[in-house]
């Protein structure tokens, strides 16, 4: 009788033995996949940076390039009033530069933003000399602003400044990423590295140098000698170079910081056992039925009308009256979770039903303020146009059914294009003049941040534009930002187009802008935050007594 307990105990210690085992070799295979996913998930985003940064390195390498040989092949007298208008066409219609200069005999003559200067400004010697000839001079001192710096390339009797901004949106970490010129490139030791958001020690004996306005990054050479990620001495790198210009990116992360990030996610495949490659599979279909999920968690807001509108109010400098508001699609999840509207907008234009969200706020915007609207004739909606809503024809549809024969008209709803809705010519001159032609006002949201320069601003036609938030942070600063705000009203006002200023925040952004008040509305906190149709009622009623 005896036996059976003894028996019972030594099946038990095996299952035991066994269970362990399992789970122990579960650990070890979850511990590997876990470390060799993790890894090749940080190789193809740093594939992903190097490459967008090059991207936007060879676009402003183009940029440069035909600007400076437009520069040189002028008919004009240097500096004469007709070859200054040139420079500043020049200057308008880039996306990259902020201003574009003559030198002379080793002196700044003139430029674009500056005009003929009193007393011309020698001219350092260059930092970098490329093969192709352009010299290149790290973080220069400008005359306008004063003791703002920038970069500047200059080839014969031209240069052009460079925006500072132009990487702005590149992540700084933990991946760092450097941008510029490699050393076999130049003629003289590099000095400069463009665009750096983290410096890039390469170890060992045999580095290459890679020039930008960080100062010189060093990296093994290995990595831009070949398009693979590269790991050297606990650093993992991955680098690309331009076939077509003189630049290279190069992104990299320390191994420390990706176990450091990622060491929850490490355990999550460890415990996971054995079925560590199952569960990663299962991880990247859920991940996309999370998403599909969202999807179609909008789709059913949208069509059982769950979507808000608030209302950020548009000010008149002058009068300080509310004159208008823009509407705003709001949404709060089944999760109860609040989407940001950058994300609403990303995922409906992704997923092709965009267009249903902007019909959406068309309708719940008229219903909501239909009052305000028929009380104040000269009251504007603002409603914002995505790329895909110029071509399609349910939008004229609606307008239609709400503006026939009722008190509130075309001239009361004007439309926000996104620059970006602006970069298919054709398809947006042509729906831009039919908006227009059936009353409505057209205005280019967030200026100066993307497509649009002065020669294209004509050929839209429009009725205006925003300047991007951007600009307005800079307002009371040295930044080389700030210096183009200026410049930008006076396209406006040389086109007579009205402007809105939007993100004032502080009253002194306010100020500066109250000398062109006529021709400006204020959009920000500073006046009012996004609120509901009751609320834009009562800050209207509000403001006009």
């Amino acid at each position: 009788m005896q036996k059976i307990p003894r028996i019972r105990n030594r099946y038990r210690v095996r299952r035991l033995w066994m269970s362990s085992a399992t789970v122990l070799l579960g650990v070890m295979a979850g511990y590997f996949v876990g470390r060799v996913s993790i890894v090749n998930s940080e190789k193809s985003s740093l594939g992903e940076l190097a490459g967008r940064a090059l991207d936007r390195d060879e676009e402003l390498a183009a940029e440069v390039d035909q600007v400076l040989n437009q520069a040189q092949t002028s008919r004009f007298t240097p500096c004469s009033e007709q070859d200054i208008n040139l420079l500043r066409r020049l200057t308008f219609s880039a996306r990259f530069l902020k201003d574009v200069g003559r030198i002379q005999g080793n002196l700044l003559v003139c430029s674009a933003t500056i005009g003929r200067l009193a007393a011309p400004r020698p001219v350092q010697e260059p930092g970098i000399t490329l093969r192709t000839g352009q010299s290149v001079y790290p973080s220069y001192p400008l005359a306008l602003p004063a003791g703002a710096h920038a970069e500047i390339i200059a080839k014969g009797n031209s240069d052009v400044v460079l925006s500072p901004d132009i990487f702005s949106e590149f992540p700084q970490e933990p991946i760092h990423y450097a941008v510029g010129i490699p050393e076999w490139q130049t003629t003289n030791r590099p000095a400069i590295a463009r665009g750096a958001g983290g410096v890039l020690e390469g170890s060992g004996a045999q580095t290459v140098g890679l020039t930008g306005l960080a100062g010189t990054t060093f990296l093994p050479a290995p990595v831009l000698k070949t398009d693979q990620a590269v790991r050297v001495a606990g650093t993992l790198y991955r680098g690309r170079c331009s076939t077509r210009y003189a630049v290279c990116a190069a992104a990299s992360v320390t191994m420390a910081e990706v176990w450091s990030q990622h060491r929850l996610l490490l355990l999550a495949y460890t415990l996971t056992g054995a079925i560590a490659g199952v569960s990663c599979a299962a991880g990247i279909l859920l991940i996309g039925n999370n998403r599909r999920s969202h999807t179609n968690q909008l789709r059913r807001a949208i069509l059982m009308g769950q979507l808000s509108v608030v209302y950020q109010p548009l000010v008149d400098m002058t009068s300080q009256c509310i004159v208008g508001a823009e509407a705003l699609a709001r949404w709060t999840d089944e999760d109860g979770e609040s989407v940001r509207p950058e994300t609403i907008i990303a995922l409906a234009e992704a997923e092709g039903f965009v267009s249903e969200i902007t019909r959406f706020v068309l309708t719940r915007a008229l219903e909501e303020i239909r009052p305000i609207l028929e009380e104040r004739p000269d009251f504007r909606l603002n409603i914002n146009l995505a790329p895909s809503d110029l071509a399609d024809p349910r939008l004229l549809l609606l307008l239609d059914e709400h503006l026939n024969g009722g008190a509130v008209t075309a001239a009361n709803i004007t439309f926000e294009l996104p620059e970006r809705a602006t970069s298919v010519r054709d398809v947006a001159v042509a729906s831009i003049r039919r908006l227009r032609q059936r009353g409505h006002a057209i205005f280019i949201d967030d200026f100066g941040t993307g497509y649009s320069n002065l020669a294209y601003l004509t050929e839209l036609n429009v009725d205006g534009i925003k300047i991007n938030r951007s600009f307005i942070a800079m307002i009371g600063t040295e930044s080389v930002t700030a210096s183009i705000v200026p410049q930008i009203l006076a396209v406006a006002r040389a086109l007579n187009l009205r402007v809105v200023v939007q993100g004032i925040e502080r009253e002194d952004q306010a100020r500066y802008f109250a000398a062109d008040a006529a021709m400006i509305l204020g959009q920000g906190w500073f006046f009012g935050l996004p609120v509901p149709a009751q609320g834009l009622a009562y800050l209207c009623a509000e403001k006009s007594e």
